[in-house]
């Protein structure tokens, strides 16, 4: 453009009462639909879907997605608000990583049982936050099968227990 057109575009724009926002507002649109997409693609093997937007819209339920070997494949961020950890770090990890020396033995067990003969499970555990701090966390878990039967994940809604 002309040296007079810029100069004019300026000097109306500084004119304008309205604060630009930078384009990294668009980050929560973007990162949500990242975290669906996600979702979606791991559960594209499971017989029964879930409905993630359902789910999600109770923000005091966060959910965990296990593989067939207890590794952590999927949290939703608010996992972060419940014990400290960004979904990053958990990733890979087993969900014992929230457990010490506080949680119970019974408990365990319970969860070890149900996990090893692809049952559902419900329990109320002491788990540990990044910081060493202790929390309430109820665990309602479902086993995912695909559509040959076989075990592809355990989806976990987890909540702060009051």
């Amino acid at each position: 453009m002309t040296p007079e057109y810029d100069k004019a575009l300026v000097k109306y724009s500084n004119s304008l009462r309205i604060v630009p926002l930078p384009l990294l507002s668009w980050d929560f649109f973007a990162s949500h639909t990242a975290e669906i997409n996600k979702f979606v693609a791991i559960q594209k093997h499971w017989k029964s879907k879930v409905n993630f937007s359902a789910i999600n819209s109770n923000a005091k339920t966060q959910i965990l997605i296990t593989n067939s070997n207890q590794e952590i494949v999927f949290a939703s961020p608010g996992i972060y608000k419940m014990n400290g950890y960004y979904t990053h770090e958990i990733i890979g990890k087993t969900p014992k990583i929230f457990q010490g020396e506080l949680t119970s033995s019974v408990s365990r067990e319970n969860i070890k049982t149900a996990i090893q003969n692809n049952l559902p499970f419900k329990e109320v555990i002491v788990n540990y936050k990044k910081d060493g701090s202790t929390y309430l966390c109820e665990i309602e878990a479902y086993p995912k099968f695909n559509k040959k039967g076989e075990l592809v994940n355990y989806i976990a809604f987890e909540r702060i227990a009051s």
